[in-house]
């Protein structure tokens, strides 16, 4: 049997080199050659601490994400800042509201949501005008800061165009068809205003009113307006005469309703109901006898 000779394999002496070694050495490297630079150049000496503290800031900025800490530490700034802020005066010192004559101050105060004493730049200025303009009687309001410490809730009060009657209840209506509030519950109720009678008349008022405007011989007298399920209308006038419009070219019918008062003065006689449904005729109705009692 060949004997095998014995030799000290090629490997031996050989050092053993960690996987990481060669990029820990790559760092050592770099590290040591941005220390000599800066030893040289002061430029490079500042590049060289502004690279330590963003690389120390980017690893903490990091640790603060993978722990979910951040939303705390902005939260904590906020408040920091907040108040560094109110400490040198920027508070809500006064509150003004302008503009109020149904409503009372201390209710629009209320409905603002705005004390005073909270953080000057802290007030939602379009959720305060928002909460104020769903007050009754509030049209719109406008709500601002005036520096350095005053907040203005300034509002315009919507003005009652007309009565809506429905079920037996009667309701103030803005000209948008908006209900303002009950008659019952309102401090004032205007005098002259059109009564609109019907679920539905709110929606249809200005559609109505726009048709009859142009005949003031008979929108003038008119007192009330009736609205059926069907959508035609009876005209109550305030000589006590019904006007019965079809639920059909209304317009039509009004228009030749004023022509003809116009050559007969119909709507001044003593007339109780007139009939406009049918179109080739106009139905006259006298108004019921009254008999006085004797006593």
């Amino acid at each position: 049997m060949a004997a095998v000779k014995k030799g000290r394999s090629k490997f031996k002496g050989m050092m053993r080199v960690s996987p990481l070694k060669p990029g820990l050495r790559g760092s050592q490297n770099w590290m040591a050659a941005q220390m000599r630079a800066a030893k040289h150049s002061p430029k490079a000496f500042f590049r060289f601490i502004l690279k330590i503290v963003g690389t120390f800031f980017a690893l903490i900025f990091i640790g603060l994400w993978l722990g979910g800490y951040l939303p705390a530490v902005r939260e904590s700034l906020n408040s920091w800042k907040i108040d560094r802020l109110m400490a040198a005066g920027f508070v809500v010192e006064k509150i003004d509201v302008m503009g109020e004559r149904r409503l009372n101050e201390r209710d629009i105060r209320i409905a603002a949501q705005i004390q005073t004493g909270s953080y000057f730049f802290g007030v939602d200025l379009d959720a305060a005008r928002d909460r104020t303009e769903s007050l009754p009687w509030v049209d719109r309001a406008v709500v601002r800061r005036l520096w350095p410490n005053r907040i203005v809730v300034q509002i315009v009060e919507t003005t009652p165009y007309a009565l809506w009657q429905d079920e037996g209840k009667l309701h103030l209506l803005a000209e948008s068809g908006a209900l303002i509030v009950p008659v019952e519950t309102a401090s004032s109720v205007p005098t002259g205003l059109r009564t609109y009678v019907g679920a539905q008349a709110p929606a249809a008022a200005q559609g109505i009113e726009s048709m009859l405007a142009p005949y003031d011989e008979v929108w003038s007298r008119v007192e009330s307006l009736v609205q059926f399920p069907s959508g035609r209308w009876d005209l109550y006038l305030r000589n006590n005469i019904v006007v019965k419009l079809p639920p059909e070219e209304a317009e039509r019918a009004v228009g030749q309703l004023a022509a003809l008062d116009r050559e007969t003065f119909i709507l001044s006689r003593d007339v109780g109901v007139i009939d406009m449904r049918l179109p080739d005729r106009i139905g006259l109705k006298a108004k019921p006898v009254q008999i006085a009692q004797s006593s």
